[in-house]
């Protein structure tokens, strides 16, 4: 065992040398950006449910629905029951893992075709695009979930290029990665395409069904849990024919323009903030794009170009053979599918992807035969950027962040640009002497680069904006554990924001949300939060963290404002020492005052 880590350090040294290298640099961007994250505290909406869903897996209080990405949470579990207690660093701190994590996996991946210098400067460009940089150590699941993508293509890779053995942790991270974030499982078309493509045998095909197996095995806790709390045990299934139709939704992110990704693709990778406000911070689109931005989307282009360049020149070698009559009504029918294909994007995402998968399966089908380098791992990095590129833009439902699925893959392209460059510069440019060794000008250039991006990356990380509304929500609520030394979980608190205000008290707060720029609402959200029945339990509290209308609502009193929160108390409980609302007394008075201000509210027929 001894000998064969010996002998696996000695085939690897140079690159465990520039892994060493590559994690030292994302220390130095991570780090700060974690301490920053430590002192500034949650910002982000997400955040709260991670992290509740945690502290409910470590049975230590109150969660949220289990089955939002519930891979993190049970992360935090782990860390939170062997701590003993729940502290929202852990989160934050395992955000900066699988980013390096994830790096490094990318950094392998590219390995595979790239030498050690590009795909360490490849990797570091990855690391360091504004849109990943700035959701470093938030708090999400889009760095665990696009890390899991990269481990899995790696894993899939060496499976089918190594050892068959590998499919039994590849499949079983792949469930883990859709798990972590369903969007991840879009990655089963590349997967499915680059296996086909490659023609397995009976013994790879072996492995496959056996990892198949343990990757369900590996997720049956969660699906056991989603059973017991939701009565299914795959209630994602919901949300992937959602956007399989690619159904509108009434949600803030909101946004049917298929083309707002591309329109901001120069921010994603790099950008100023021009705004002191953490939406800006997390959210590039609002920022100002960089130069360095443009110099990688040339770089994109001119990678790509190399790809299809090596491709035409083999063609062109071969042109005898490849100018056949049936390879020609191919092309022919190819040229059909592909126009199809564009055609039907707006509609289905699968549509338009499993049409794209068969041009690209074609494509290689006719050129499998004409000795192109590494074609089929071509084509697997091309389809994973068409597939992610296709699925985000397509949906109806967008947001920054969730572009960062793209972003491996146009660091491939990225890499493919730089390679070509530096072949160019090498073959033309002789290499500089220093002392008795002799220097490539592209080195030199790759550490210029590198310390370019970890520049930029770190001007962003100080650029931090200083008012954090939701630290008002955690003032609120720490406030309200001082005034209310008997709150239990049989005290009614409603919230627009529930996931923060369930956090900071271990209460299970209840969603309330109102328009409140209708006056008839007032009324009739009083009514719903208010009222006591056998179905439904009276409010005593509602904690408004999110209305720029801080109204006066029936029946509730303001007892607390702190930045922008506002805590209501319900006004029998405040008026009425050690009262209740599980009284006939306070639903007759709270009956009677809804009735009696009824007619100041304008139309109140209606709902909320």
């Amino acid at each position: 065992m001894i000998n064969e880590i010996k002998e696996f350090i000695d085939r690897n040294r140079v690159d465990i040398y520039y892994i060493l290298i590559l994690v030292a640099l994302l220390l130095v961007i991570s780090i700060p950006k974690l301490l920053i994250q430590y002192k500034v505290g949650i910002i982000n909406w997400d955040t709260y449910l991670y992290l509740e869903n945690g502290r409910l897996y470590a049975k230590m209080g109150w969660g949220d629905v289990p089955s939002i990405s519930p891979v993190l949470p049970l992360i935090l579990a782990k860390i939170f029951l062997i701590s003993g207690h729940t502290f929202q660093e852990a989160i934050f701190t395992v955000d900066v893992f699988f980013y390096i994590l994830g790096t490094v996996a990318l950094y392998l991946l590219f390995r595979y075709k790239f030498d050690y210098s590009i795909s360490l400067l490849a990797s570091m460009i990855y690391a360091t695009f504004t849109l990943v940089y700035s959701w470093v150590a938030i708090g999400g699941n889009d760095i665990i979930g696009v890390t899991g993508t990269i481990l899995t293509v790696y894993l899939i890779l060496i499976s089918n290029k190594y050892s068959n053995k590998f499919y039994l942790l590849a499949i079983p991270i792949a469930a883990y990665a859709f798990l972590s974030r369903y969007t991840a499982g879009v990655m089963i078309f590349a997967i499915l395409f680059f296996i086909i493509i490659n023609r397995p045998k009976l013994k790879e095909l072996k492995y496959i069904t056996a990892g198949s197996i343990l990757g369900v095995i590996s997720i049956s806790w969660f699906l056991y849990e989603f059973n017991k709390a939701l009565d299914t045990p795959f209630p994602f299934l919901g949300q992937f024919t959602g956007t399989v139709q690619n159904t509108p939704v009434l949600d803030s992110g909101y946004l049917p323009d298929n083309t707002y990704f591309i329109r901001h693709l120069p921010q994603y990778l790099s950008s100023h903030i021009n705004a002191d406000t953490f939406n800006s911070w997390v959210n590039p689109s609002f920022n100002d794009a960089s130069i360095l931005s443009y110099v990688l989307i040339i770089l994109m282009i001119v990678g790509f170009i190399a790809v299809v360049y090596m491709i035409c020149r083999k063609v062109y070698e071969n042109r005898a053979d490849f100018l056949q009559t049936k390879n020609m009504i191919i092309l022919a029918v190819l040229a059909i599918l592909a126009a199809v294909c564009i055609l039907t994007i707006g509609t289905s995402y699968i549509i338009t992807i499993l049409l794209f998968m068969v041009v690209l399966g074609g494509l290689y089908y006719l050129l499998e035969d004409y000795g192109i380098e590494k074609l089929d791992y071509e084509f697997l990095m091309i389809s994973l950027l068409v597939v992610y590129l296709v699925f985000q833009s397509i949906l109806t439902t967008k947001n920054d962040r969730y572009f960062i699925t793209v972003l491996p893959f146009i660091a491939y392209f990225i890499a493919c640009g730089l390679s070509w460059i530096y072949k160019l510069i090498d073959k033309h440019i002789s290499a500089l002497s220093i002392k008795d060794y002799k220097v490539n000008i592209s080195r030199i250039i790759t550490c210029v680069f590198v310390l370019l991006v970890v520049t930029n990356s770190l001007a962003y990380c100080y650029d931090t904006p200083t008012d954090n509304h939701y630290a008002d929500i955690e003032e609120a609520c720490n406030w309200l554990k001082e005034y209310d030394a008997n709150l239990s979980n049989q005290t009614m608190i409603v919230s627009d924001n529930w996931p923060a205000v369930t956090w900071y008290l271990n209460i299970y707060g209840q969603r309330g949300v109102l328009n409140v720029k209708n006056k008839s609402h007032y009324w009739l959200f009083s009514r719903d939060i208010l009222s006591q029945n056998e179905t439904h339990h009276a409010a005593t509290y509602y904690i408004d963290t999110h209305n720029e209308i801080k109204a006066d609502y029936p029946g509730l009193t303001k007892i607390y404002k702190t930045g922008d929160v506002v805590i209501y108390e319900n006004d029998y409980i405040l008026n009425n020492e050690n009262a209740t609302v599980e009284c006939d007394d306070y639903i007759n008075y709270i009956n009677t005052l809804l009735e009696s201000v009824k007619s100041n509210y304008g139309d109140v027929n209606g709902k909320i």
